[in-house]
């Protein structure tokens, strides 16, 4: 179990991000059933690639297709917002004013830090943050800050003069208001919801320096207005950013969730980051990913960060050991959890503020917080603890130097690339990988060289898994970045968006270079991470092989733990007898066949580097019905290795 620290439980928290509020929940669900409904990349790059050109079908151009597709999307999200009574203007202020957090800078906050695995990201600030903001919001602002310093000059002049004729003070308040009225362009906007001014996207985090925060922007903007469908989608600029954030934040916290839908909404608000589709559209749909540090940082309660009581309020309470699969007792997982909430509600009491104190945390957002890192390590923990069980089952069962000759792991490459009817794959956003699989192994391995590159591949994965929330904020920054562009192009699994991913790749280089001082033997195989070319197209994809390292692993090792169950039942251990010798036997074909041929270069594009070691594991997934152990498995209670698909 991974056991943290202060200072490391501090550094974690930049990449975890906030728990769903209620509401937010509400705004969740129309944001999924807009995707359920919306054709989105069917029409912009499946139709745009059949036609040929940049012209898809009826001469309607690419850049038209992708305009359509997202005002679609946006007239679809607000009526299901109307629909579900979320249309009121209230709704969008409270959102903005209780959750909203631009790269962690608001009234009260201070500059983050970077953490040490943040210095691998080397490279400047997120350059999405420019995006932010439009041309015509730029000028618009500059107007109002010029008329409003305008009207101040000329009101000193007239205090100057009324306060020698004798002018009472209350006088020069009412002049003073009817004349900013009349000058200021942002205090009429209410009155013309079709103007040009949009609302800025970087003033709704924070106060200006004349005072000005985004409630008050917003309140003017939807003064007279009882529905957000009243006005254009230029208007409701923070409504969709804050609906399209959720999503993005509900996917970090709940991998498994949103499984035929999350590609979707990140092709959509790829396109958004165009600069030139989002000169056309004259208004932004990305907003930053609201984390807990900056979040706890902008309410001045960074110090909770610092408590060390937060390690044992957020720790994880394990149901069974990872080494040997064995249960916990009932009563120490009640005791533990009782210790857990017991020191939540102490620094809820410290650090949280009182309702009716403005700037401060409540108890309900110091919770959420609180919840949100402890449901990151429960992620974090639920994922590494079957690639663990895997390494144990390897160390336990096999020896580097020596070998059971019945069950060896010596690998001889052999057969021609050909086409396999089996070889299809689990990718959750089209496109399956592995698609094309080779006839047998194309590793040749003694079997204490497979051993360890058995074990090598496992602890990288498990230093992958453990670090999974920054690739996660790394893939999103990468996707949605204004500074690399991606080509469509078919790389031999179907079409691809294929895009340059420098942050994940400096974060996996990083993980890779410490998994290979650690291992303390020379490297088994090459150290190539593929990323952003015809293996692994882009961020998405790559986000998405290395969730599904825990969905297959868990059945094997699973299987393993549960055979002794299985035996208890008289017909089935009749059944493993007579086919197997010994429930061992059992164990030791099924783990045998993993360590090889989960390992053995298979598949399209499979190999010894870093994505061909996963690739192949999948490829052995993929062909597990024709294994003479399979029904066993299946009388384990196993239904396949892709999990919940929805």
């Amino acid at each position: 179990m991974t056991s943290y620290t202060t200072a490391s439980l501090k550094e974690f928290t930049s990449f975890i991000p906030v728990r769903l509020s209620p509401s937010e929940r509400a705004l969740l669900t129309v944001l999924e059933s807009t995707l359920h409904v919306s054709e989105y990349t069917d029409n912009v790059d499946v139709a745009a690639n059949r036609y040929g050109g940049g012209t898809s079908r009826g001469g309607t151009t690419k850049v038209k297709k992708i305009l359509d597709g997202i005002l679609e999307a946006c007239h679809v999200a607000t009526g299901l917002g109307v629909a579900g009574m979320l249309d009121h203007p209230n709704t969008v202020l409270k959102g903005i004013t209780n959750s909203t957090i631009h790269n962690g800078s608001t009234l009260h906050s201070k500059k983050p830090r970077r953490s040490s695995i943040s210095k691998t990201l080397a490279g400047g600030g997120n350059a999405n943050a420019a995006s932010g903001l439009s041309k015509k919001s730029r000028k618009a602002a500059k107007q109002a800050e010029k008329a409003k310093k305008k009207v101040e000059k000329k009101l000193k002049k007239k205090q100057a003069q009324r306060s020698a004729s004798g002018a009472t003070e209350e006088e020069s308040t009412s002049i003073i208001t009817s004349t900013s009225s009349e000058n200021d362009p942002a205090s009429d906007a209410h009155m013309q919801p079709d103007a040009d001014a949009e609302v800025d996207a970087d003033a709704m985090e924070g106060e200006g320096e004349d005072g000005t925060d985004a409630a008050s922007i917003l309140s003017k903007q939807y003064a007279n207005v009882s529905s957000i469908a009243a006005l254009p989608p230029s208007k409701n600029e923070a409504f969709f950013q804050n609906v399209f954030e959720i999503g993005r934040r509900n996917k970090v916290l709940n991998p498994s969730k949103m499984r035929d839908t999350y590609g979707k909404l990140m092709h959509l608000l790829q396109d958004a980051q165009s600069p030139t589709i989002a000169k056309s559209l004259g208004f932004t749909l990305f907003k930053e990913l609201v984390m807990v540090r900056p979040f706890l940082e902008s309410r001045g309660a960074e110090k909770v960060l610092d408590d060390e009581r937060l390690v044992v309020a957020t720790m994880f309470v394990k149901t069974k050991d990872e080494a040997t699969g064995e249960l916990v007792e009932r009563h120490e997982i009640d005791k533990a959890v009782d210790k857990k909430r017991s020191v939540m509600y102490q620094l809820l009491d410290e650090y949280a503020q009182d309702e009716s104190t403005t700037g401060g945390i409540t108890k309900d957002e110091l919770r959420l917080c609180i919840e949100s890192i402890s449901d990151a390590i429960a992620i974090v923990e639920s994922n590494v603890a079957p690639v663990q069980r895997m390494i144990h089952l390897l160390q336990e069962n096999f020896h580097h130097s020596s070998n059971d000759k019945n069950f060896s792991l010596e690998l001889r490459a052999g057969g021609k690339s050909s086409s396999n009817r089996y070889g299809y794959g689990f990718g959750a956003f089209g496109g399956g990988f592995g698609s094309r699989d080779s006839s047998g192994p194309t590793l040749s391995h003694s079997h204490s060289t497979q051993y360890t590159f058995v074990w090598q591949s496992l602890t990288l994965w498990r230093e992958v898994q453990k670090n999974m929330h920054c690739l996660w904020v790394c893939a999103d920054s990468d996707l949605l970045s204004i500074n690399t562009s991606y080509q469509l192009l078919n790389t031999g699994q179907g079409l691809n968006r294929v895009q340059q991913c420098p942050k994940v790749g400096k974060v996996m280089r990083y993980l890779l270079g410490t998994t290979q001082k650690a291992a303390g033997s020379p490297w088994v195989g090459l150290s190539v991470v593929h990323l952003g070319d015809r293996d692994v197209p882009n961020a998405l994809v790559f986000i998405d092989k290395y969730t599904q390292i825990p969905r297959f692993l868990k059945p094997i090792a699973d299987f393993c733990d549960s055979i002794p169950d299985l035996c208890a039942n008289e017909k089935i251990e009749t059944y493993i007898l007579e086919q197997f010798g010994s429930e061992r036997n059992l164990k030791m074909a099924v783990l045998s066949d993993y360590f090889k041929h989960g390992f053995d270069g298979s598949g399209d594009d499979g190999g010894s580097c870093i994505d061909g070691r996963l690739t192949s594991s999948w490829n052995w997934t993929s062909r597990i019905a024709k294994k003479n152990y399979y029904h066993s498995f299946m009388l384990s209670g196993f239904q396949g290795f892709d999990g919940d698909f929805k």
